[in-house]
């Protein structure tokens, strides 16, 4: 049996960690939409990466605000709230170059939430390292998105 990790309360076991990095795959999914490498019916590049960026960002912005309330940490509360709202509000009316780009410093902004739990000790460094190493990804298959949809009209 593999060892098991706390994050707070809760466990990181291998399926988290399995299930956060299988997390990244719907962004390397929307680069080959994007390429038109194959395609969905009824679904094209764009609201699949837009429509699945608000998903996960919104995820990580209630993760965020359930630690907030428990730790009364109203920095973290207020992060998740004004994070949420600000990917909402570019999926619905910034679907551009600079949309994007302002989705990768989100994911960068709720990352350094992430560290700021880690610092108060409400996160593990486990946990830590795995949010670092998705988040990386994610920001750069985004980056990629981005050069991608640059480059092809």
């Amino acid at each position: 049996m593999q060892t098991q990790q706390v994050i707070g309360r809760a466990i990181l076991s291998p399926w988290i960690k399995s299930l956060t990095l299988a997390g990244a795959l719907p962004f390397l999914v929307g680069c080959a939409l994007k390429l038109g490498w194959f395609s969905f019916a009824g679904v094209d590049a764009d609201n699949w990466l837009w429509t699945y960026a608000v998903v996960i960002s919104a995820f990580m912005a209630g993760s965020h605000w359930g630690i907030a309330l428990k730790s009364a940490d109203v920095i973290t509360l207020l992060a998740s709230n004004a994070f949420a709202l600000s990917v909402f509000a570019i999926a619905l009316w910034l679907r551009t170059p600079l949309g994007l780009t302002l989705l990768i410093v989100i994911f960068a902004g709720q990352l350094l939430v992430d560290r700021r739990l880690l610092a108060l000790s409400l996160a593990s460094d486990a946990y830590w390292r795995l949010r670092l190493q998705v988040t990386g990804i994610v920001c750069a298959l985004l980056a990629t998105y981005l050069l991608i949809a640059v480059s092809i009209p």
